[in-house]
């Protein structure tokens, strides 16, 4: 398992043998996901031992380890694959367009002259990334922009990249931006018919039994508690 997880470049490490539940999951969402995980450790002793990445990395340890209870991510994307047979809704995303060091007046400006670098999430596998890539198109946006576009890999290697001043603007999700809020010039939150907002879902993998364990887990997120700490982060 630590292989696997050098390799695909998740966020923690596990141990191969580690009690709990193993939940992988997209990175834009580790925020919420760490709070609701804690919680839900407290509140049942059952612990979680989380991975983030972007989803192929995700669909990757999911498909090559035999081992993920559970997964965190977008309906589409992991029904495409094949590899889950129930899943059940969390909530819908959220595209923001994120300013670092300074706000424009709107979205609308965005191919202003004086922009020289916008980040996005990697389209080919994370899912803001897409819905980033999608609302410039249907803005009849991306031929003024599109060469002055920074791919990385997930959603909060952008908020990085913003938070460090190396690009202007970038595009994540509504839950990263509240995240560091504080930190930069703003956001706008971006007009959901010109991109696919996402539905967030909790997935179960048919190469892993549906332990009691995972049931449990799948009951507490939708509880009063866990729905409050989702809607704080946008969801």
């Amino acid at each position: 398992m630590k292989l696997l997880l050098m390799v695909f470049g998740l966020a923690l490490s596990l141990p191969a043998l580690a009690d709990g539940l193993l939940v992988a999951a997209g990175a834009g969402y580790k925020k919420p996901l760490t709070e609701i995980y804690a919680a839900f450790t407290k509140e049942t002793g059952i612990g979680v031992n989380a991975a983030f990445g972007n989803m192929q990395q995700v669909l990757a340890q999911t498909r090559d380890s035999g081992r993920v209870d559970l997964v965190v991510g977008e309906r589409g994307f992991l029904q495409k694959s094949g590899l889950f047979e129930r899943l059940e809704p969390l909530g819908t995303g959220r595209l923001v367009l994120a300013y670092g060091q300074r706000r424009l007046a709107s979205w609308r400006d965005l191919a202003d002259p004086s922009i020289e670098r916008i980040a996005l999430p990697d389209p080919k596998k994370a899912i803001y990334g897409r819905a980033a890539t999608q609302f410039l198109e249907r803005s009849g946006l991306m031929p003024e922009v599109k060469n002055r576009l920074m791919t990385l890999a997930t959603v909060p290697q952008v908020s990085a990249y913003l938070l460090a001043g190396s690009v202007d603007l970038g595009f994540i999700n509504v839950t990263d931006a509240l995240g560091i809020a504080d930190k930069i010039a703003g956001f706008d939150e971006l007009p959901s018919d010109l991109y696919d907002p996402p539905r967030i879902v909790l997935a179960f993998p048919t190469s892993a039994p549906q332990s009691d364990e995972a049931e449990v887990l799948a009951a507490f997120v939708k509880r009063d508690q866990a729905r409050a700490i989702f809607k704080r982060f946008g969801l």
